[in-house]
């Protein structure tokens, strides 16, 4: 599926802009928001691994994650397969930010996008009822 919308920068539209961001495809976008969420995941694993339970801090940052993930799922709710755009974007975004990954290191990944993808899965069926 080629998706060629994106979203652009909400910079000031006059010639007296200092600096014009870059447009970012949404997949793009998407796949960095999934991959970020699978990130404070992997980083809550480790603070309850070290003490037993999840910080304040990494909880704060998993919760506005997944509020900007669903967020981002509203937006193309009805037009694009979010889930599917998710999932590969945001293999795509870790694996990119790890750099290069090793089979085992690629089964993780696949499992930490699976369950960011489960857990908003799961926020999005409790915002219907």
């Amino acid at each position: 599926m080629d998706h060629t919308s994106s979203v652009t920068s909400l910079a000031p539209s006059s010639s007296t802009a200092k600096t014009q961001v870059p447009v970012i495809p949404l997949e793009r976008q998407i796949g960095k928001a999934v991959a970020l969420a699978a990130s404070a995941i992997a980083a809550g694993v480790q603070d309850y691994r070290s003490g037993g339970r999840m910080s304040v801090t990494t909880k704060v940052r998993v919760a506005n994650l997944f509020a900007e993930l669903y967020e981002l799922r509203c937006l193309t709710a009805g037009v694009w397969d979010f889930n599917a755009i998710g999932h590969k974007y945001g293999r795509l975004a870790l694996v990119e930010a790890c750099g290069h990954v090793s089979a085992a290191e690629q089964a993780i990944v696949d499992e930490l996008i699976n369950t960011a993808m489960d857990i908003l899965r799961k926020i999005a069926r409790s915002q219907v009822n």
